[in-house]
C-alpha cells in the first residue's frame, strides 16, 4: 500500500534523488562525445579582395602575419554600430596558445567603433608605431588590449589579447592591399 502524501521521509528523499542520478549518468555517457572543436582557419585572400573591389577607401592587410599565428576569420560587411552604408574590413586571427589579435577598419562613427571594439577600454596612453600615433587602450575584464587611431573617416583597432610586443609587431606590418 503507498504512503499517504504528507509522510514521507528522508529516505524516500535519497531513493528519488539516486534514481534520478542513474538517470542523469546514462543519458550523459550516451551523448558525451570528448572531443575538441577543431579551428576553422581561413585563406583571407578572396576576403581581401572582395574588400577591395567593394569598398572606396583603402583597404589594410598584414604584410606577414605573427609567428604561430592563422586566420580563423576575414570579413568585409556592414558595420553594426555605424549608420547604414557604412562597411567595416575585419581579420581574426588566432595562436595555439589561445591569444588572439584582430583587425577592425571602418568608415562608421568613430567613437561607437571605438568602444565596441575595445570593449570600452581605457585609451589614456598612446604609441608611435611605424612613425603613426596610436592610441594605446586597455581592460582588464574581459582581457582586451588595443591600439586604436583615426584618419579622416576611418577608424583603425588593432585588439586582443596577445602580449603587447604581438600587437605592435602586427601593427607595424598592415600595409595598403594591391
Amino acid at each position: 500500500m503507498a504512503k499517504k502524501r504528507g509522510r514521507e521521509n528522508p529516505y524516500d528523499m535519497v531513493l528519488s534523488l539516486g534514481a534520478v542520478s542513474i538517470a542523469v549518468v546514462i543519458v550523459m555517457a550516451i551523448t558525451w562525445r570528448p572531443t575538441e572543436q577543431a579551428k576553422q582557419f581561413v585563406d583571407y585572400q578572396g576576403a581581401k579582395d572582395l574588400a577591395v573591389a567593394a569598398s572606396n577607401w583603402p583597404i589594410y592587410v598584414p604584410s606577414t602575419l605573427p609567428v604561430g599565428y592563422q586566420v580563423t576569420t576575414a570579413r568585409f560587411e556592414a558595420e553594426s554600430y555605424g549608420a547604414t552604408g557604412d562597411t567595416r574590413w575585419y581579420l581574426g586571427l588566432t595562436n595555439t596558445t589561445e591569444e588572439y589579435i584582430s583587425f577592425w577598419q571602418s568608415d562608421g562613427s568613430s567613437s561607437r567603433v571605438k568602444d565596441a571594439a575595445t570593449n570600452g577600454a581605457d585609451c589614456s596612453e598612446s604609441e608611435l608605431i611605424a612613425n603613426v600615433k596610436w592610441e594605446k587602450c586597455f581592460v582588464e575584464k574581459p582581457l582586451t588590449r588595443a591600439f586604436v587611431r583615426t584618419q579622416g573617416d576611418l577608424t583603425f583597432v588593432v585588439s586582443g589579447t596577445a602580449p603587447w610586443s604581438e600587437m605592435t609587431k602586427f601593427t607595424n606590418t598592415l600595409v595598403i592591399a594591391n
